[in-house]
């Protein structure tokens, strides 16, 4: 007729020690988003910097592949008669170059 141990079984002592475990990993969870609070919003802040500057140089790298050529004035070209040029003589009719005036 002891009612004060009625539900103190073997059960009850599980739940408390859950209980106890519980509120140790909501604390220890707690401090450890404290401690590292600015670690993880470092993270994030170069996350974002970097969701913003690889598409602008992405733009810039197919700037300069596609619409470069196209802007740039066109290449002057001279054709020189292959019988003048040193390199032409040499490569092309297997000769030796002639020794440079000096």
């Amino acid at each position: 007729m002891n009612q004060g141990n009625r539900g103190n079984g073997t059960g009850s002592v599980r739940v408390q020690w859950g209980g106890y475990g519980f509120m140790a990993g909501i604390v220890v969870g707690v401090l450890f988003g404290w401690f590292f609070a600015g670690f993880i919003g470092a993270f994030i802040r170069v996350g974002v910097v970097l969701l913003v500057l690889v598409p602008v140089v992405l733009l810039f790298i197919a700037w300069r592949k596609f619409m470069a050529p196209i802007l740039r004035p066109p290449v002057r070209r001279e054709y020189v008669d292959p019988g003048y040029a040193i390199e032409t003589r040499a490569v092309v009719h297997s000769a030796e170059r002639e020794p440079l005036p000096r």
